[in-house]
Parts: C-alpha cells; sequence; structure tokens
C-alpha cells in the first residue's frame, strides 16, 4: 500500500473560482497531486467538461465531486453515481439526503463546519442536525488556507473528537477549498490517502474506511502489527498488545518546504488519552509496542512551524479497537 496526495475541496469558474478547469488540473499537477475531486458548488459541469479533455490531467487521477451548497451548510459528495437533489436538504431531515448520497455510491464530507455564517456567509457554517454521524465518512478539519493559524479549525477538531468520544467512526480530512492563485506567503493542508491502487473505486473504498490522514507537509508511513496481520489507518484490531510501525517522511511538495515544518514528536493517543510520546525525526522509523483497550488509536506528529515550536504537523485517522 501507498500513500497518494489527495485534494478533496476544489472549485472553478463553473462556480466561485477563478481558474478555468483546464487551468485547475494543470495547477494541481505542478502542485504534486497525485488525485484531485473538482466540487463546485451544485454542478459536476467541470468534471463534464474535463471527460471530454482527459489530456488535461495527465497522470493525475480525476474523481468527481460536488459541494452541497444550501442555506444550512455545505457539504462535499464524491463520488456518486446520481446527482442527488440539494434542494430537499432541510435541518432535521438531512440524514435522508445523506442515505441517498450514500446508496447511490457517494462519499459524505462536511465542508468547513465552522466557517462564518449568516449574515455575511449564510449557509457556510454548518447548522444541519444530523441524527447519526456515522453516515457521515469525514469532516474537514483544515480549511483553506494557513488552517493551523485558524480558530474554526480548533473548533472543528472537537467537534471530530466528541463524535469519535461518543463511539462515531468517522474520518478528519483537510480541504484547500482552492478557487484563485494563493499568496507565497500562505501555507495550505495536505490530506494523504492509502490505496493498493490507484483508482475512483480505491479512493472511495479508503475514504469510506477512513485510511488517510491530514498533514502540513510532512509524511508519516504508519501501520499496527497485531496477530501476524498488518492493519492499516481504520482498520479494526483486537484489544491486548500491539506494534506500531512508523517512519517520518519528506515533504514532496516544494512550496510547503519554505514553512519550517520540522517533525519532532510522535504523540499516541487511545480515546483521548495520551498514551505514548516518543521523539520522531526526519527519515527516522521507530516501532512502539501499544496495549490496546476498546475504542480507537490515532496519532499526531508535533514539531517546529513558521518558527514556533511544538506545533501540530500531522492528523492520522483512527484505528479503531474491539
Amino acid at each position: 500500500m501507498d500513500y497518494y496526495a489527495i485534494e478533496l475541496h476544489a472549485h472553478t469558474n463553473h462556480s466561485d473560482g477563478s481558474f478555468t478547469t483546464e487551468e485547475l488540473l494543470g495547477r494541481a499537477q505542478d502542485f504534486g497531486y497525485d488525485i484531485l475531486t473538482i466540487t463546485d458548488h451544485n454542478t459536476v459541469a467541470p468534471y463534464e467538461e474535463w471527460k471530454n479533455n482527459r489530456h488535461w490531467s495527465g497522470d493525475m487521477l480525476v474523481i468527481p465531486g460536488i459541494e452541497w451548497t444550501t442555506f444550512l451548510g455545505n457539504m462535499l459528495v464524491i463520488g456518486s453515481k446520481q446527482m442527488i437533489d440539494w434542494r430537499k436538504a432541510d435541518r432535521d431531515t438531512i440524514d435522508s439526503r445523506i442515505s441517498e448520497i450514500k446508496g447511490s455510491g457517494g462519499i459524505v464530507g462536511i465542508a468547513h463546519p465552522f466557517s462564518i455564517g449568516s449574515p455575511i456567509c449564510t449557509g457556510c457554517r454548518w447548522e444541519f442536525q444530523v441524527k447519526d454521524y456515522d453516515n457521515v465518512d469525514f469532516i474537514e478539519l483544515w480549511n483553506r488556507v494557513n488552517p493551523d493559524e485558524s480558530f474554526r479549525s480548533r473548533l472543528a477538531y472537537e467537534m471530530w473528537t466528541d463524535l469519535l468520544k461518543k463511539g462515531h467512526r468517522i474520518s478528519c480530512s483537510a480541504g484547500r477549498d482552492w478557487r484563485r492563485i494563493e499568496s507565497e506567503m500562505d501555507n495550505t493542508a495536505l490530506t494523504y490517502i492509502g490505496l493498493q491502487e490507484l483508482t475512483e473505486d480505491g479512493v472511495k473504498e479508503s475514504l469510506q474506511n477512513g485510511n488517510f490522514y491530514i498533514t502540513l507537509g510532512p509524511r508519516l508511513q504508519m501501520q499496527i502489527e497485531q496477530n501476524g496481520l498488518i492493519h492499516h489507518l481504520g482498520q479494526e484490531l483486537q484489544v491486548g498488545v500491539a506494534q506500531l510501525q512508523v517512519s517520518l517522511e519528506s515533504i514532496l511538495q516544494e512550496k510547503l518546504r519554505n514553512f519550517g515544518f520540522i517533525g519532532e514528536r510522535l504523540v499516541v493517543i487511545q480515546n483521548e488519552a495520551v498514551i505514548k510520546e516518543i521523539e520522531l525525526k526526519e527519515n527516522q522509523s521507530r516501532e512502539v509496542s501499544l496495549t490496546l483497550h476498546p475504542g480507537y488509536v490515532r496519532l499526531e506528529l508535533y514539531g517546529e512551524a513558521k518558527g514556533e515550536k511544538d506545533r501540530l504537523l500531522v492528523i492520522s485517522n483512527p484505528f479503531y479497537v474491539v
């Protein structure tokens, strides 16, 4: 299995972006993405345009998406085989719309849940009353530029971890919400997804299972060995002893190397309690014995960022312990 850089949230001039479809695809390749989902507001027009001009994307995998844009929140819908009508989404019945999307093979993610809302940006903030968060695949924790400096990122993190503590299996994502050329002074976060094969079906399966992590740039290779079997993010482990195998690799994207993101310390979190802290630096591998209890276990990497110490650089999605 390999990890691939995926962008889950991007726009063109088919909605409120400045890029043409061709420009977005070219810039995504230049930046270093392996996979791009184009999620314009309430339209799949750029994907239809790309289907007639596949040479625009080179070797990059392009997946259909849409950003449901309503008065009560925005939702990323990826890989749905049918266009489900966002206009029928009500505050208290969003679960039925989510079920329709899932029934059509789609992946569902909550976009920027704590973005500024009405009256400045009506619908940007998540106000739907979800009854079963197990049907939501991910929550976008890091959105747009400089997400590591945004208080909204912290609120989204707290929302996500509260749901994990309640027993929901839900993942976290990063979304560039890419609309136009950004300043060289602004950093963006990345999502790395674990795949056996670089295919649309493989991407959707890993998004559904939680086999991905978010980062400001540094890359982690991670797996847990238990009873002779290798487990990846999102998979189930048994109660008992297991071996975490992890390594830290360098930033691939040229722009992100300019912000001084340097990994130093790996934190292992079980049910929101820290159970291990180990030194982990670039090009270093570690193996750590864990004693697992029912719930989940996940990883965070801390280090230097923009000249400041002890900053959060990487968040993994959980392994689940049964």
